[in-house]
């Protein structure tokens, strides 16, 4: 009872042997290519995929790269500015040691504002008017605080304007307007 397919069509006579046997090759031969099929077709997928993880890696290694030049030239940049910085700040030092007036015998306390402290240098009676009349000005290198005159506070402003401190507006000596003209300033008063 167990007869197969091909014995049941040869026993109704429907199929020759010949025909069977041409069947059996093509089922074969398709058998074989399906194999190969399959057999390549993860080799092939797996050549795709490696291809694809290539590109993959090449786009992640160039992106990489692009990164690390942008982060490069924005470390070169700001090493750039610092180093101007630096030499800036070194100029204006140079320039306020060669110019700056001597307080070493000032005994009167000067008194300005430098952001929310009062400081206080001691001055000479000329260096005092000068500051007063707007013909000098308080200037801070480093942590020190020196007495300038205007002409080089200017050129200062030019080159950095947060290292002025005190500078008062030019006062003339003789204002024809100013009804206190005839009015001293009491020692006392001053600060």
């Amino acid at each position: 009872m167990s007869q197969s397919v091909r014995d049941q069509l040869l026993k109704l006579g429907l199929a020759d042997e010949r025909k069977l046997s041409e069947a059996k090759r093509q089922d074969r031969a398709g058998a074989r290519k399906a194999k190969k099929a399959r057999k390549a077709k993860p080799r092939n997928a797996e050549a795709t995929t490696v291809a694809v993880e290539a590109d993959n890696t090449r786009s992640r290694a160039e992106a990489a790269l692009k990164q690390r030049a942008e982060r490069d030239r924005e470390a070169s940049r700001k090493r750039r500015l610092n180093e101007e910085r630096t030499a800036l700040k070194a100029q204006i030092a140079q320039i306020i040691d060669r110019r700056r007036e001597s307080r070493s015998k000032g005994e009167i306390p000067y008194n300005f504002v430098h952001g929310k402290k009062i400081k206080r240098i001691y001055v000479t009676q000329e260096l005092l008017d000068g500051l007063s009349g707007g013909h000098m000005g308080v200037v801070r290198t480093g942590e020190r605080f020196e007495v300038v005159r205007r002409e080089v506070i200017e050129r200062l402003q030019d080159i950095d304007p947060g290292c002025v401190v005190s500078l008062h507006d030019l006062r003339s000596e003789s204002d024809p307007d100013d009804p206190y003209a005839d009015k001293p300033i009491p020692d006392d008063l001053m600060w």
